[in-house]
């Protein structure tokens, strides 16, 4: 029994080494109030977290966002690790936000990729934009726009881009989709791949979502997160 404790010892100091000395892949959340968390939720980045982990994945979470995005809560650890605090959502942000920056000076975009360059960008923009009366055909410029700015910062970089998860108080979400979709297929490389990722079908309101018909709840949240890993996986972005 003390040798079958030990052999076990072992390989979890062996797995937990491996997986500290494995080349990192960059992954940036990128979005609104949906990929940032706050002290009532926990976004869809530590459920998508744990499962990487679970499945052996060596990454980091990259964005300026250390504090501010993560609501000052404390992350529980999972199987000995830390929670990957950093990303790139911004609550009330729009897509021309991100790209440029805020009125009052605050930076967007530009500033923030100085700092770091993605492997792979989760982006799920445009929630904001509808609400604040932006057309779903300037909201697709901005992203296209987000992306080209990207991949000049790596080349190669791998999009995943959500088609946005529904609104209770917007009719314009569906044609935003499909223009995301287009989006996607017009952008799409060989060496730098952008494929959408569906957060609109089957998201129910009343299960999935907050009060507020904007915000997934915790349910919504792991919804998301699997969908996100499952496109990572069978894309083979990782």
């Amino acid at each position: 029994m003390n040798l079958f404790r030990l052999l076990v010892s072992l390989t979890l100091v062996l797995s937990t080494a491996s997986y500290a000395n494995a080349p990192r892949v960059k992954i940036l959340p990128l979005g609104d109030s949906i990929s940032c968390a706050s002290t009532q939720k926990l976004s869809y980045r530590y459920p998508l977290w744990k499962s990487l982990v679970d499945k052996g994945k060596p990454f980091a979470f990259v964005g300026s966002q250390l504090q501010k995005g993560n609501g000052g809560r404390h992350w529980q650890h999972y199987k000995g690790r830390h929670f990957p605090r950093a990303n790139e959502g911004h609550s009330g942000w729009r897509a021309d936000q991100i790209l440029k920056g805020l009125d009052d000076g605050t930076a967007g975009l530009s500033s923030w990729l100085v700092n770091y360059t993605p492997d792979i960008v989760l982006i799920h923009l445009g929630t904001n934009d509808l609400m604040q009366s932006q057309s779903p055909e300037s909201t697709v410029d901005d992203i296209e726009k987000i992306i080209v700015k990207i991949r000049k910062r790596n080349p190669k970089v791998k999009v995943l881009l959500a088609k946005i998860m529904p609104i209770g108080k917007s009719s314009k979400v569906p044609w935003l989709n499909q223009l995301i979709g287009r989006l996607a297929i017009k952008l799409n490389q060989p060496s730098s791949p952008v494929r959408t990722v569906d957060m609109y079908s089957g998201m129910n309101f009343q299960s999935d979502m907050e009060r507020d018909k904007i915000h997934p709840n915790a349910r919504g949240e792991v919804k998301l997160a699997s969908r996100w890993l499952n496109a990572l996986i069978q894309n083979k972005y990782l």
